[in-house]
This record gives C-alpha cells, structure tokens and sequence, in this order.
C-alpha cells in the first residue's frame, strides 16, 4: 500500500503506542521510523507499567524490568515512598514497534523528510529519504522536539547530558540530587551498567562535540558535594546530549496533523512524567483522529478543542509544578541554574482552587470518540466529570439542582444511576449546582 489511513511519523513510545491503539481500531497504519534508539536507561513509573499491563504490552513492560529503590537529596528531602523501574528504552521502542506491528500496522524504517498538505480534507503526502511518497488521510507526528513548529513557548532550557560509567553498578538503585550547577539521576542496573545524567544550563558548555560534552560532565561532578563519590569519571562510548526544557510546541491543531507526546508538549525530566506523557498523549490522539475521520469537519472542531484544552493545560501545569519544585532547593535559591527556574513561568498556583460546583460544558471521550457534553466541576475534580458511575452527568442535572424526588422513577432507579446519586449525595453536590458556564473557543 502507498495510501493509509493514518501515517505515524516517528516510532518512540509515542508514536509506536498511536499505531498500535489505531491498529486495533481497525484502521490502516503505516509508522515511520529509523529505529535507531540508541542504548540508555530511563525511569519508568507505575501508572505506565498498569497502562502496558492492561493493554497486554507484556513485552513492552518486560523491558522495565521490576520497581527499584530510589534515593534523593533535594532540599532535606529523603527516601521517598515510590520507587521507579528502570526502562532500556532501545528495547522498549522496539518491543513497542513489534507490538504495533503485530496489531496490524505497516512498519517502513525510513526517516520522513516532507510532509505535504492540502487542506484537512485532502490528507497528507509524506516524502520518505528512501525517496518514496505515501499518502494518509491523516499524519499523527511523534517526531518529538524534532517535529517542525511554528510557534514555541519555552520556559528556561535544560542540557541533559548522558553516560555510561565504567564503574561498575554496586547495587539496583536510582538516585536524584540537587546541585549548585544543576541536577543529576543516576541508575545502576547490573545488567547495563552505572547510567549517569545530569541537567544543566545549556550555555555552561564550552565547545562542541565529545570532548565539550566530557568536559562539562567532569565539571559537575567535580562540585565539592560530589567529592570522592565519583572517582573515576571515564566513560564507556560516547555522550549523549539532548535539549530537555519545557516546552509548548503545538498549542493547536494544523490541518490533517495531530501531533503527540514531545511534539506536542516537550516535558522537563524533572517531572519524571516523560514516559506517561507519551503514552497518555497517544490515547488522546486514538478519538480525536477516529471522530475526524468519521466527520472531518465536525471531528476536527471538536479535536482542536480537545487538542488545545488539554495540551496548553499539560504545559502550564508541568510549568509550574516544576517551578514549586525547584523552589524548595532554598540554599540554592541564589545560583543561576536555580534563581530562574524558580520565579518561571509565574506565582499562579499549580494546582487552582475552584469556587464552589458548577457545570460547565466540554469536549470529552465517549465511546472512543469526541462529544461535547455537560460536565461538572469541583474543587476535587477541576478538570471537570463527564460520567458519574457510567451516567452521563447531564442524565443527573435534574438531581444537581434541587432535592431528589421520591417519585416511583427514583425509588428503584438502575444499578447505575442509584450509584451515582449516592456518589453525588456522599459528597453533599445535589444542591446548589452553579449554571453551565458559557465557553468560548480558543
């Protein structure tokens, strides 16, 4: 086949998840990529190991092996209550690729050098390096921070700059410190070896190349905290370096292009939210391109609605959850590296307050695809509730305004709606529901 349904440019965890999720929808698939992750450790949380669990990506998982220990000195923290499992992440996008495949999609290893468009109701064309041309009707792009953008929101940038130790691993563990240059995460895995990373300001390098990236790893290292923990400091391959801040680079939808994962939003490692980040951005995706292609031009109101809400709220929230972060290393407030992080992107609170219980109306997944429905906000769920117990919440908006009646429709309601009412009434939100707020599109 030279014409798809949907082109997936890019087959990191992002992209290879998309493919995978859209193949079992029943759609054609073609994912594009290199494949040439290169070999390195990542920290990989529990709510991607229960998403690859429950979407039988056992492979996927296996390659993250089981949750370690995790130490940390920032800020007189201690030993947190969470540990984290270290990812191979060459081995994870493979098994990823290979799952997608086995779902039915097409894999071409091949780098796209053009994406053509005409308007969303004539799809793309997709110029390979092999020199080849396909065609979609859509393109999902998971090219991460490597994905064309128009328009970029950044907040301070990061350098994170990899290793491989040739000490070898003492133990399986991973460990965060803070550190008047910036930060670092190391993880020992005796099958790897000792993986280094630190974090710093990207002008804090002096050159280019191996040489410049060796230099400014032995820099930090060699901060007074750090004597004698790192002896030798020589390195088995070479760096690796890559740009790591914060970063908006799709607030909108353009055409027949959904951008996913880095694409979308660039995460800051600091968050430790890269991985879900990804994988969570690629299950948005799977309703937004099945209601497009449904209804193109009523699929795509409603996915640049659902695109734009979620992906500028992912960028402020991660912003400024970072910034609080960062805040707490106080005896390092006056260091350069520190001094801006925390005083960006604002004082506005990460998580906001809401004012009382209203409805307000949203676009939200229904049945895989995009609706726009009631949904009711509170100060537990300011993101709003579409469905209480499997209801919809405009089912229940009779009983969010006045007392339940005790009329035979509600005496012996279904399974479903009686636990719904008792959801509603244990939280005391059957009275007084504010009007649905009136939106206006961004």
């Amino acid at each position: 086949m030279t014409s798809y349904d949907v082109a997936i440019a890019g087959g990191g965890p992002a992209g290879a998840f998309t493919a995978h999720e859209l193949a079992r929808a029943g759609l054609s698939i073609l994912l594009i990529d290199p494949a040439v992750t290169r070999p390195r450790l990542e920290g990989l949380g529990e709510r991607v190991a229960h998403l690859l669990e429950k979407r039988g990506l056992h492979e996927a998982l296996a390659a993250a092996g089981r949750p370690v220990r995790r130490s940390i000195a920032w800020a007189g923290l201690q030993e947190p209550s969470n540990g984290e499992r270290l990812v191979r992440r060459h081995d994870f996008d493979a098994a990823l690729r290979r799952a997608a495949v086995e779902a039915g999609a097409i894999f071409l290893q091949a780098r796209v050098s053009r994406v053509e468009s005409a308007g969303l109701g004539d799809g793309v064309s997709v110029k390979l390096s092999s020199g080849e041309t396909v065609t979609a009707r859509l393109l999902v792009d998971a090219r991460g921070r490597q994905a064309p953008s128009a328009t970029r929101l950044k907040g301070p940038q990061t350098l994170a700059i990899s290793a491989l130790l040739t000490t070898p691993p003492q133990t399986e563990e991973t460990h965060v410190e803070a550190a008047p240059q910036g930060w670092m995460w190391s993880a020992q895995d005796p099958d790897f070896g000792h993986w280094l990373q630190i974090c710093v300001d990207p002008d804090g390098l002096k050159g280019a190349g191996q040489e410049a990236l060796a230099e400014r790893m032995h820099r930090f290292l060699s901060q007074p905290r750090f004597k004698d923990r790192f002896p030798d400091t020589s390195f088995q391959g070479p760096l690796f370096a890559r740009h790591a801040g914060l970063v908006l680079a799709a607030p909108k939808l353009d055409g027949p292009v959904i951008p996913v994962g880095d694409a979308a939003v660039a995460i800051d490692p600091l968050s430790g939210h890269g991985l879900f980040w990804a994988l969570s951005s690629a299950l948005s995706a799977v309703p937004s391109v099945l209601s497009i292609l449904d209804g193109p031009e009523t699929g795509y109101d409603l996915a640049t609605r659902f695109f734009h809400d979620r992906v500028v709220a992912t960028f402020w929230r991660q912003a400024r959850v970072g910034r609080d972060f960062y805040r707490l290393e106080k005896d390092l407030a006056g260091e350069p590296f520190w001094e801006q992080r925390a005083v960006w992107p604002d004082d506005t609170p990460a998580h906001t307050t809401e004012d009382g219980v209203r409805m307000d109306r949203r676009v939200v997944v229904d049945n895989n695809r995009l609706k726009e429905r009631d949904i009711l906000v509170t100060p537990e769920h300011p993101d709003g509730i579409a469905f209480i117990a499997g209801v919809p919440v405009s089912d229940l908006t009779g009983f969010l305004r006045a007392p339940v009646p005790t009329d035979e429709a509600t005496t012996h309601p279904s399974p479903a709606f009686a636990a719904a009412l008792q959801w509603l009434e244990s939280r005391g939100l059957l009275h007084d529901i504010k009007p649905t707020k009136t939106r206006e599109t961004a």
